[in-house]
């Protein structure tokens, strides 16, 4: 039991982290992230890719939801902090690890 639950809390982390690597939440400020926006809007295939990023992400994230909920039982109150928990974790598992994933997987880092 105690190794299931184990093994679904790392499962979940290690989804959330794919899902921050697709979306490379920590490359830009806010800042710069808005005049990327704007450029967006005048490039279709460019605005098509980042929406299809984007729902990639959501899916990893559905998947460790998923993924969570048998580990909590019936203890629902305990969900939240378990998956902000495993978010946070995978917030520092992508600083660390995020820009050598994405040059594995030949997505764009925030030095390229």
């Amino acid at each position: 039991m105690i190794a299931d639950t184990t093994l679904r809390i790392a499962g979940a982390i290690a989804l959330e982290t794919l899902a921050l690597v697709v979306w490379n939440v920590g490359a830009y400020s806010p800042m710069e992230l808005l005049p990327r926006l704007a450029r967006l809007r005048r490039d279709p295939r460019a605005l098509a890719l980042h929406l299809f990023g984007f729902v990639v992400g959501l899916v990893f994230v559905a998947a460790a939801t998923v993924l969570l909920i048998p580990a909590v039982g019936n203890a629902w109150d305990s969900f939240v902090p378990i998956e902000i928990l495993t978010l946070g974790v995978a917030l520092v598992l992508d600083f660390f690890v995020g820009n050598d994933v994405r040059r594995l997987l030949r997505l764009p880092t925030a030095e390229s």
